[in-house]
């Protein structure tokens, strides 16, 4: 089971979840300091279909209201780029069909020689906690259909197909128990 310290720092939110033989990760939240490092991170060569470049989500973060930008770290190491929107903040971009009760896992984004350690699994672990944290009762996200695509990763982590295609992504969809 996944134990986790929260620490409040002026410029940073730090998750650290700790769990056997995995790796010891920060989620923090973007900073003027830290845009450069993440900015500067890619994925493998067969997945840049699969997720915008980190300094597209930071551009397109301006206009998404309710929106927030995590780094995931590895002390001073930069490994990946987490963004969450916030779906019941006021002016959120919503569909007709959407439920506002919930936080959508905008992005997430691990660098190439970073995948398959864990960092992955710790920024979901985050994005759960911070679901949770908010209140909401679902967390969502849409990914790439395709073999080497991460639909299997997040249904390892419990979530499932809603049946509803999200600008020409699989939505998938982890309800939360409000107790």
């Amino acid at each position: 089971m996944a134990r986790s310290i929260r620490v409040s720092l002026a410029d940073f939110l730090i998750l650290r979840p700790r769990r056997d033989n995995a790796v010891m990760s920060d989620i923090r939240v973007l900073t003027s300091k830290s845009l450069m490092p993440l900015i500067k991170l890619d994925v493998a060569t067969h997945q840049k279909g699969f997720v915008a470049p980190n300094a597209i989500t930071m551009a397109q973060s301006l206009f998404e209201p309710g929106n927030e930008i995590y780094g995931i770290w590895e002390d001073e190491t930069p490994v990946g780029l987490l963004a969450v929107v916030d779906m019941s903040f006021p002016g959120a971009d919503l569909d007709e069909e959407d439920d506002p009760d919930g936080l959508y896992v905008w992005r997430l984004m691990v660098a190439k020689d970073m995948q398959g350690k864990g960092y992955g699994r710790a920024a979901m672990e985050y994005a759960i906690q911070r679901c949770r944290d908010l209140g909401r009762k679902q967390l969502l996200l849409s990914a790439v259909e395709d073999e080497h695509g991460a639909i299997p990763f997040y249904e390892k982590l419990g979530f499932t197909r809603t049946g509803r295609i999200v600008s020409e992504e699989v939505e998938l969809v982890l309800v939360l128990d409000r107790t």
